[in-house]
């Protein structure tokens, strides 16, 4: 679809070059021609420049032209070729947000029915129970991920930063999320070697979190397993998530964290996800002061995800409360 919808704007490309083209060569011819008619007219001006020096000029200006309309055809060219690709990746996400949120009502909606058979005993009345709201939950966080990542885009406000301790946090945060992931089929290993205290956002925080585990479960197969590390590094603290999964190819692994923009699975070649995650986690890191960089290598299997926050160096106000 995409290569379908760029063929008229490089036949544009390629028809105003050979326009542009045309008008540098009959510059040429005329210049050529009029040669006689423009040494007399240099004389009446009182120029002492010969027939060949003005043909000089008038032909440096006709090629100082060309160059200035191909670079502006070329700019134009790259420009509406950006607007296309952006386009063709918002109706991707429109089509997957469709797909990822049919999957939690199809569900809820099924478990719901359940629910209303009568003779159902009580543990198949929990089970359903439960089962809806898990996919309310993750219809929760697919519209929490819309709506972040519009803020982030239009910048309408910033994060309020405060001192947080950073393991009692991660402690906290695995207590309460590590069985979400974990009934994904992966298991968590976490190593919180670290005593720093950094200057964030709880909420943007886990929200970070949840996106890099999220992504680490998505790729890793059944019974595989995920690292959560965090440790001090100098003036920074460095948090980092791993998986054994399928890995990220070279091409695709400095765009990771473009918005709207999907990995391919290794098996399939399908592109997963919203194209949203990766890119509200660069954001956010980005905000609370961090950065953060992906590393993958060819023939290994795994990717790591890895962020950088500087250190707050006074005394903690705040354990900082779970979200």
């Amino acid at each position: 679809m995409h290569s379908k919808r760029s063929l008229p704007l490089v036949a544009t490309f390629v028809l105003s070059l050979l326009a542009t083209i045309a008008l540098l060569v009959a510059w040429v011819v005329y210049i050529v021609r009029s040669s006689t008619r423009l040494e007399q007219l240099a004389g009446r001006l009182g120029s002492n420049l010969g027939s060949a020096s003005v043909n000089w000029w008038l032909l440096g200006i006709g090629c100082a032209l060309f160059s200035l309309v191909i670079g502006g055809i070329t700019y134009q060219l790259a420009q509406a070729l950006a607007a296309r690709r952006y386009l063709v990746k918002q109706d991707e996400f429109i089509s997957n947000i469709t797909h990822e949120m049919k999957s939690p009502l199809a569900a809820i909606r099924l478990h719901a029915q359940t629910l209303e058979q009568p003779g159902l005993d009580e543990e198949d009345r929990r089970r359903s129970t439960r089962f809806i709201v898990q996919q309310a939950e993750r219809m929760g966080i697919l519209v929490d991920n819309v709506l972040e990542s519009s803020r982030l885009q239009v910048r309408r406000t910033r994060l309020e930063l405060e001192p947080l301790a950073l393991a009692p946090f991660l402690e906290r945060y695995l207590e309460r999320e590590g069985p979400r992931f974990e009934a994904r089929g992966v298991r968590l290993a976490p190593s919180l070697a670290t005593s720093a205290t950094v200057l964030a956002s709880a909420d943007a925080l886990h929200r970070v979190l949840d996106n890099l585990l999220d992504n680490a479960a998505r790729f890793s197969d059944p019974g595989g397993e995920v690292r959560l590390r965090a440790v001090d590094d100098g003036g920074d603290v460095v948090i980092e998530v791993e998986d054994d999964g399928i890995g990220i190819p070279r091409s695709e692994l400095k765009r990771v964290f473009e918005r709207f923009h999907q990995v391919r699975r290794g098996d399939d070649g399908r592109r997963v996800g919203t194209g949203l995650g990766l890119s509200i986690v660069y954001g956010l890191v980005r905000e609370m002061g961090g950065a953060i960089h992906a590393v993958s290598q060819e023939g290994r299997p795994g990717t790591r995800f890895a962020v950088r926050l500087p250190r707050h160096r006074e005394a903690p106000l705040a354990l900082g409360a779970m979200p």
